[in-house]
């Protein structure tokens, strides 16, 4: 059974988009046997280049149902059922998107038709959806319409499927279910909460253990997953189980220390380590220049480790932004290139030895102050694992020491209560990093500086 489907969204920052149009085909690789068709009435404006491109507008959308109203329609209609799409991810994560505000997790097979196409018709000019069905014959109406698009796409997938000699769509969708279905009734218990989840051999060992924003979501992605990591826990675990932490800080913290403690046989990073690349700080004519290496832990001036390139990058144009920092003497613009930033008024010109290395220096100094452990004694407060509860990282003499939770603010006002409810953790540059990445951020919900 499938589902073909075209979901229009408002635009926007990427998951920060709402469904303004959906629409599905419930189809038995026979016949359509079921359908719904609707405008939504999202929570954010719609873009102006999407009413431009659709011709849906705030006034269409104003007396549609909102998203909750259709959800459990959406449900049933994709029950049992391999979603399909033309660039299936975007329609995918959509939904989850929408899903996840209401505290679902909604979770489905997907096949996407672009792949299958570019197999299937090689010599195509072009897989976008509206030139390919042009190419192909195919009528389409309504054209960045959900309705026309969801209709053109189940045209294009009755044709893949008449290609398909081998019957591969077929055995895919097979096979996927079958995965699914084996370890629904794990992932199925978990909850939709941040925390940790830990796979268990018939030992009782835990073989392997991660952070989770959802605690359900990520079960079901390993237990499902292609990857040689995911083959291997599906192999050897016997059970799962899950603590709950209650916010993102305490998840990264209690990782690393649970790593450290338990010593699980698989890892993310074969390498040895979980923060592979290293933010330092380094001299160049004068000027303090950041940047990001692999492997360096032992190089002059660190300033943290971070988990991957993709997020060095992020963290390190974040830095740059927020304290006016050059891009060129960062290693983030092109050496062989003018700095661009300069040129458009955003960079006071160090690169160009225009700015003097003791003004540029002051605001990098500011930088590694504000993320500074050393010699410093306090409490990092964020959300608790339920109502009415709250939780802290003790930062004590410029080292992470523990984390612990507490419902009345009396019971951390001293050093002997926050000892009494905190779990310690091991000394690790890794939990220090963390708990610098945070403070750069500022994600979390108080700082309260303790004598030393």
């Amino acid at each position: 059974m499938y589902a073909v489907l075209d979901i229009e969204a408002t635009g926007g920052k990427k998951g920060e988009e709402d469904i303004i149009e959906v629409a599905i085909y419930r189809y038995d690789g026979r016949q359509v046997v079921d359908q719904l068709i609707s405008l939504v009435c999202p929570e954010r404006k719609i873009d102006a280049y999407v009413q431009k491109l659709t011709q849906i507008t705030p006034k269409m959308v104003k007396t549609a149902p909102k998203f909750h109203e259709l959800a459990k329609r959406i449900i049933e209609i994709t029950n049992g059922a391999v979603l399909v799409g033309h660039n299936v991810e975007f329609d995918y994560r959509m939904l989850k998107q929408e899903f996840k505000k209401l505290g679902y997790t909604y979770y489905r097979e997907t096949i996407d038709t672009v792949p299958l196409s570019e197999k299937a018709f090689p010599e195509a000019n072009s897989y976008s959806l509206g030139k390919l069905s042009k190419e192909l014959g195919i009528p389409v109406s309504d054209r960045h319409r959900a309705a026309g698009d969801a209709r053109a796409t189940l045209e294009l997938f009755k044709l893949l499927l008449e290609k398909d000699s081998l019957k591969s769509i077929s055995k895919l969708e097979e096979e996927k279910k079958r995965v699914s279905q084996k370890f629904a009734s794990v992932y199925e218990e978990m909850p939709n909460e941040i925390g940790l989840v830990y796979f268990l051999n018939q030992k009782k060992e835990v073989i392997y253990l991660t952070r989770a924003i959802n605690i359900a979501l990520a079960t079901r992605k390993i237990l499902t997953g292609k990857s040689g990591l995911s083959n291997k826990i599906r192999l050897e675990f016997a059970t799962v189980r899950h603590e709950i932490t209650g916010n993102e800080l305490i998840s990264w913290i209690k990782e690393a220390n649970e790593k450290k403690r338990l010593k699980p046989k698989l890892v993310r990073n074969t390498n040895g380590f979980d923060f592979p690349y290293t933010l330092f700080v380094e001299i160049k004519d004068g000027y303090k220049t950041l940047k990001l290496d692999r492997n360096h832990r032992k190089r002059p001036n660190p300033v943290f480790q971070i988990l991957s390139l993709k997020m060095g990058q992020k963290i390190l144009s974040l830095i740059t932004e927020e304290f006016q920092l050059c891009p060129k003497l960062n290693g983030i613009s092109p050496a062989d290139l003018d700095c661009l930033s300069f040129e458009v008024g955003e960079c006071n010109g160090a690169c160009k030895q225009k700015e003097s290395p003791d003004s540029y220096n002051q605001r990098v100094d500011e930088f590694l102050e504000k993320i500074k452990l050393e010699n410093k004694n306090f409490l990092l407060i964020e959300e608790g694992r339920r109502l009415g509860e709250s939780s802290f990282v003790w930062v004590n003499d410029g080292v992470c020491v523990g984390y612990g939770y507490y419902e009345l603010h009396h019971q951390i006002k001293d050093r002997k209560r926050i000892k009494e409810r905190m779990t310690t953790v091991e000394k690790d540059s890794d939990i220090d990093s963390v708990v610098k990445g945070f403070l750069f951020t500022e994600k979390y919900r108080e700082l309260i500086t303790l004598p030393l």
